[in-house]
């Protein structure tokens, strides 16, 4: 049995799709169907996520040694973690963590937009998307889900529609301060009547006005100023994951 059977298997038995273990897990759909196509083996990292996600022995998943049930199956299960904003935290075998956040997608937009102006908003009533990340972080995260191309300029900084990033919330604050635009040039700011995903490249900290700018050179995504009075929430983008096949 190779190791696309082991993961046809699994995939069969919990009755999930591709798409499913994306959404959960940040592995692509395309990397999952090379696997079930037998096309690639996963590296070490993957086997630890795919092991996790699915509750088996880690030995077992990556060569079909040992018992198929794993010993830190409960431990997948509970959280490592629940950070005061209510961020989950999974310990993963190989020393990482799954960050399981609120996934905001555009067919929730309205409802994010309408939902954010209340104080005691944390993303509560959203669906959840994992992320595995290296170290635990403090403060509110998101998951959007990216809608339009005006971020996507063929290259590989691109955020693609569909795209899924995780997103840091500034506290307003930090608005007038100057915000780390080197370190973080990738934003989701959340209007009145629409979520934009941006690169922010001028900040007027006297006028409370940033600049937002699309990668995409078509004349249709000029840059424009945004005051920050019009809007309701920043936050910088801190991981991507690809919507691509």
């Amino acid at each position: 049995m190779e190791f696309k059977d082991r993961l046809r298997f699994l995939v069969d038995k919990e009755n999930i799709t591709a798409y499913r273990i994306w959404k959960d897990t940040a592995i692509t759909k395309a990397t999952i169907g090379n696997y079930l196509e037998g096309k690639t083996n996963p590296n070490k990292s993957n086997i630890a996520i795919l092991a996790t996600y699915f509750g088996v022995n880690e030995q077992w998943l990556s060569t079909g040694e040992g018992d198929m049930e794993s010993i830190a199956t409960s431990k997948a299960d509970e959280p490592f973690l629940i950070t005061k904003s209510g961020t989950k935290y999974y310990q993963m075998e190989n020393g990482k963590y799954r960050m399981r956040v609120p996934f905001i997608p555009v067919k929730a937009y309205a409802k994010y937009v309408d939902e954010v102006r209340d104080a005691d908003f944390w993303g509560k009533g959203f669906e959840e998307f994992d992320f595995v990340v290296d170290q635990i972080g403090h403060g509110r995260y998101y998951a959007f889900e990216i809608k339009g191309d005006s971020m996507d300029d063929d290259s590989k900084r691109s955020i693609s529609n569909g795209d899924i990033v995780l997103a840091r919330e500034l506290s307003q604050e930090y608005w007038r301060s100057k915000l780390r635009t080197e370190d973080f040039p990738n934003w989701i700011i959340v209007l009145d009547n629409t979520i934009l995903c941006k690169q922010i490249i001028e900040q007027d900290m006297e006028q409370c006005a940033i600049t937002c700018h699309s990668l995409n050179p078509s004349p249709e995504y000029a840059d424009f100023k945004l005051n920050l009075n019009d809007v309701r929430q920043l936050c910088n983008i801190v991981q991507r994951v690809s919507s691509a096949f």
